[in-house]
């Protein structure tokens, strides 16, 4: 039925359309024709009305049909597919929350170690700016006790020889006292030789031991050792060769 409608309308249409290019034609040859205006309107708007109805009660076509179930699959697939575009938008959004959560405690921790290894820093700076100055003045107490130490050795060095040389005037008093003449002298020699006492002490202050290279020289030694370190102790020094 809505085919039949279509196709009258159709018809009309087109008649109405024929009619009118006819006029225009028997206008353009100048033939005088009479423009039924009560023909060429009402077929012209009521083939149109019942061509536009007959199309709109025909049914769909076949294509038109499987567009539509396409188009309906499409929807829900498309439907399915924004749904879960949502839900992963949603767990996105999670998961880039706890992870901010995490950033900012992590970042919290850290500006806390910082913090912390930064006043320790300062301690060991401190600890080590005093620990300078103590090995300063350890350094300033070692340098008196250094001087100290060479005051004493050069003091002990002048008592050494002052008890030498005190030892030896005692000695020549006693040797002047108890032998009459010179020849007392080089019998107290001699008896010190006699009883192992070989070391010859100089009046330079110098020990000759046996077998040196000055020992024979030394032919009027001051005093005579029984052993190096009484020479030593008494102030005297070894040869330089």
């Amino acid at each position: 039925m809505s085919n039949a409608i279509a196709i009258i309308g159709c018809l009309a249409f087109l008649c109405a359309v024929g009619y009118g290019i006819f006029h225009l034609i028997c206008k353009a040859a100048k033939k005088d024709k009479h423009f039924s205006k009560k023909l060429f309107w009402p077929l012209l708007i009521g083939g149109f009305i019942l061509l536009l109805t007959g199309a709109s009660l025909a049914e769909p076509d076949a294509s038109a049909v499987k567009a539509e179930e396409k188009y309906s699959t499409l929807d829900t697939a498309y439907q399915k597919l924004t749904k879960e575009h949502q839900a992963l938008e949603k767990k996105y959004e999670n998961i880039s929350a706890a992870a901010e959560k995490e950033k900012s405690e992590a970042e919290a921790g850290n500006e806390e170690k910082l913090s912390k290894l930064s006043q320790e820093i300062s301690e060991l700076k401190k600890t080590n700016k005093s620990l300078k100055q103590d090995n300063e003045k350890l350094k300033n107490s070692q340098k008196k006790l250094e001087k100290t130490a060479e005051t004493l050795q050069s003091e002990n060095k002048s008592l050494k020889r002052q008890k030498a040389e005190t030892k030896t005037s005692e000695n020549a008093e006693t040797a002047q006292n108890n032998a009459p003449s010179s020849g007392g002298h080089a019998e107290t020699k001699a008896a010190g030789t006699s009883q192992g006492c070989d070391i010859k002490g100089s009046r330079n202050g110098i020990y000759h031991t046996p077998g040196s290279t000055y020992y024979d020289r030394t032919t009027d030694p001051a005093e005579m050792f029984c052993s190096v370190e009484d020479a030593v102790a008494a102030g005297y020094r070894a040869p330089k060769r």
